[in-house]
């Protein structure tokens, strides 16, 4: 009885290295959301505001996690900043704070995830080069020799 190695699912490993990753950046951030809450919406236009600049700020983390965000223009990039205050006003006054949840988490994404995710690339990579190489001598085969 021979016992086959299964080979691993590299591409299900770095999708849930991704989502780890994500979820790690953001989680000091949230729950310091959660316990202030009440603070940050006195007003019902604190509130709304508030949620639109965080599904932009969610947004642009998720663009960070997966490495797709690349720096703006100037011109654009102080625009979303503008926007981005306007829009979290409500929170500035715990930026110190805030800013040190994310710093927190940022921190744990890089010691848990961000090696492990570049390892995963590195293999699907070799795992890619390695059946276009054995496909091109099996060709190369099947020419010279005839069947494989």
């Amino acid at each position: 009885m021979s016992k086959t190695k299964k080979k691993p699912n590299l591409r299900l490993r770095l999708v849930l290295l991704y989502i780890g990753s994500f979820i790690t950046c953001i989680a000091p951030l949230l729950v310091c959301f959660i316990v202030n809450w009440d603070k940050y919406t006195k007003t019902p236009s604190d509130t709304v505001k508030l949620c639109i600049g965080g599904m932009l700020a969610v947004f642009f983390l998720f663009l960070k996690v997966i490495g797709k965000l690349k720096m703006p223009r100037r011109i654009v990039l102080f625009g979303i900043v503008f926007i981005m205050a306007y829009l979290l006003q409500a929170i500035l006054d715990d930026l110190i704070l805030l800013s040190g949840m994310a710093l927190a988490g940022e921190f744990l994404d890089f010691v848990c995830f961000q090696r492990a995710i570049r390892i995963t690339k590195e293999n699907i990579l070799i795992g890619k080069t390695a059946d276009t190489t054995t496909a091109q001598v099996e060709e190369v085969l099947k020419k010279y020799i005839g069947r494989v």
